[in-house]
């Protein structure tokens, strides 16, 4: 997967500049900062303890923060219809934890390393990458120079989320240590698009979207390991089922059209 995804990128990125040659097809490739809303950008605790959240028990907080995204179009004009083109689009979004979750990251690793020697910790992240088809309506003005455009598009979301890990030691000086490894499995859902904004001087475009991308359930395969002071360790394997996660997400970008 980590080959495929640059590898369609640069497929449809080489797509959009062969196109753009052409009077009826072209192709945008934008990037901007998106926001997580709802239940996806929230994250509660309970007496400086982590209450709810999605990866850690059955919850629909996302704890997502502000990220980051990219987006590349290849788009056709629709014949006899100057203003509107149909499009397909793969995007990518990067939502890191919020502050609440980042703040409860760094006490616990304070707290932790005060008492023991030995602790290492990894967070999870968010990554959503969709593909979309759908409708673009553009509104020109008298001066072809700035014009308003419009999105619709419908699709499927891949949605992956990066490990999550910790190791530590017992008690400080010690050779008794555990360790575990999260990985949580890759889902796809249904996804939704809807967008506007301004394009200046032909080719640079700004632009709001909305994104829906789906609900799933997080599903992780837990690898626990306990190191005993001689050494020896014992592994233990379990697959569980945790919180929905639903990314609402709104996303500012600047685009250049070919």
């Amino acid at each position: 997967m980590k080959r495929l995804i640059p590898t369609i990128a640069a497929l449809l990125m080489t797509t959009c500049v062969c196109f753009s040659q052409s009077n009826d097809f072209y192709g945008v490739a934008s990037l901007g900062c998106n926001f997580s809303l709802g239940n996806f950008g929230k994250a509660e605790l309970r007496d400086g303890s982590l209450h709810n959240w999605a990866l850690f028990n059955d919850s629909e907080f996302g704890g997502a923060g502000i990220g980051a995204n990219a987006n590349f179009m290849l788009a056709k004009r629709i014949s006899g219809i100057e203003e509107l083109s149909a499009f397909v689009s793969l995007e990518f979004f990067f939502s890191p934890l919020n502050k609440t979750m980042r703040d409860f990251k760094e006490r616990y690793e304070v707290e932790n390393i005060n008492s023991h020697d030995k602790y290492e910790q990894r967070f999870p992240v968010y990554l959503n990458i969709p593909l979309f088809a759908g409708l673009r309506y553009d509104i020109y003005t008298s001066n072809r120079n700035m014009y308003i455009f419009t999105e619709l598009g419908l699709g499927a979301d891949m949605h992956v989320i990066t490990d999550h890990s910790e190791y530590y030691n017992m008690y400080k000086h010690s050779s008794e240590a555990y360790s575990y490894d999260e990985d949580f499995r890759t889902k796809f859902s249904f996804a939704t698009t809807i967008g506007a904004g301004v394009v200046f001087l032909e080719h640079i475009q700004v632009g709001l979207h909305y994104h829906y991308l789906g609900s799933i359930r997080v599903i992780s395969d837990l690898e626990t390991v306990s190191y005993n002071k001689q050494g020896d360790k014992a592994t233990n394997n379990q697959a569980n089922r945790l919180g929905v996660v639903t990314p609402h997400l709104l996303s500012l970008r600047i685009g250049y059209i070919f």
